[in-house]
């Protein structure tokens, strides 16, 4: 179990919201992609949102806060 009381694992969740952020990426320099524009932005907040998370979870790490193992 992790910190949150939930059944997942947080480095795949990390994995996949990266994954996610930069397929949108991808998709947002393709020719011909008609929402290049909103992929492009979606993309920047996910992986901000990403980065914002791990950072704060690894202040609370080393800070000793809550029950990270």
């Amino acid at each position: 179990m992790n910190g949150f009381g939930l059944g997942f694992n947080r480095q795949r969740l990390i994995g996949a919201l990266l994954t996610l952020a930069t397929a949108l990426f991808l998709m947002a320099v393709a020719p011909r992609f008609r929402y290049r524009r909103a992929a492009r932005r979606a993309s920047i907040a996910i992986y901000a949102l990403v980065v914002a998370g791990v950072l704060t979870w690894v202040v609370l790490w080393a800070l000793g806060v809550g029950s990270f193992k």
